[in-house]
C-alpha cells in the first residue's frame, strides 16, 4: 500500500512537467489543424476520471478502480468522431493533459496539507 502511495505521489510531482509538455504539443497540433473542440472536453473529462480511478486504486479502494482507469481509453477512442490522424493526436494529447491537470490538482493539495 505505501509503495501504491509513493507511485501516486510521484507521478503527481512530476505533473507540472507534463502539463507545459502536453501544452506545447497542443500549440504543434493547433499550427496543424483546428481542433475538434468536443473530442478535446472529452478527452480532457476522461482523463481527468483516469486520474481520480488511479488515485483511489492508489489509496485502497479496490482493484475496480484500476480496471476502470485502463477502460478510459478505450471508451474515449468509442465516444470520439477521429476523421484524421492529426484528431487522433488532439483526443490522446488532451487525455494526457486531462490526466496531468488533476494530478497537479492533487499535488498542489497533498503539499497544502504536509505544510
Amino acid at each position: 500500500m505505501i509503495d501504491n502511495l509513493k507511485i501516486g505521489a510521484s507521478l503527481a510531482k512530476q505533473s507540472p512537467w507534463a502539463l507545459l509538455l502536453t501544452g506545447l504539443i497542443f500549440l504543434m497540433l493547433f499550427l496543424n489543424q483546428a481542433m475538434n473542440i468536443n473530442n478535446v472536453i472529452y478527452a480532457v473529462l476522461l482523463g481527468q476520471l483516469t486520474s481520480v480511478t488511479l488515485l483511489a486504486y492508489w489509496h485502497g479502494k479496490g482493484g475496480i478502480f484500476f480496471i476502470m482507469a485502463v477502460l478510459a481509453p478505450l471508451v474515449l477512442i468509442i465516444v470520439t468522431e477521429l476523421p484524421t490522424f492529426i484528431a487522433l493526436a488532439w483526443v490522446i494529447n488532451g487525455f494526457f493533459f486531462g490526466m496531468a491537470l488533476l494530478l497537479f490538482f492533487y499535488h498542489m493539495y497533498v503539499s497544502k496539507l504536509s505544510k
